[in-house]
């Protein structure tokens, strides 16, 4: 894991399991989604597309996706979406409402910076918006920088944000 992931959060894993995409999670990963969306916006057709078809818009093109599981209950999620030039976007990321503020986002964004790396990727990119003040913080922790805002993938998106993660 990552060297922004404490020692306090690895006792914390103990607890939970990572693990990468089941056909069987795919209900979970766009009723978590689903979910956190709707705290804030209406699902766009971006969304969808991605939810409800997992496998072929996410596991297909190379990618994957990521859970935290409690009791064998998913509780957070994160896709890694694989693009051309050897980018990557960071997508779908959650933890649910119940398990915010345990530092699991900090372990599943860790898991999302490995695999990248692994996979010989550039840059991992993310969308996000302002009102989302957690998810902006943990990007800063993990040295995500703001660049212009070159996507219309989500109409809630107002800003983009950009990791470097080759040697």
């Amino acid at each position: 894991m990552d060297s922004k992931v404490s020692f306090q959060e690895k006792e914390i894993m103990e607890k939970f399991q990572l693990k990468t995409f089941q056909p069987q999670y795919a209900k979970a990963f766009y009723e978590l989604n689903k979910n956190w969306i709707e705290e804030y916006w209406e699902l766009e057709q971006s969304d969808l597309n991605d939810l409800l078809n997992p496998i072929t818009s996410v596991i297909e093109k190379g990618g994957e996706i990521f859970f935290i599981l409690h009791k064998e209950v998913i509780i957070g999620t994160a896709a890694m979406i694989p693009l051309d030039n050897r980018i990557m976007e960071l997508a779908k990321m959650t933890i649910h409402v119940n398990y915010r503020g345990l530092g699991l986002s900090k372990i599943l964004l860790s898991q999302c910076i490995s695999y990248a790396k692994n996979e010989k990727m550039k840059e991992i990119f993310l969308i996000s918006n302002s009102k989302l003040k957690a998810a902006r913080s943990l990007y800063d922790i993990f040295n995500f920088k703001e660049v212009p805002l070159d996507s219309k993938k989500y109409l809630r998106g107002d800003y983009k944000m950009l990791l470097k993660v080759e040697d």
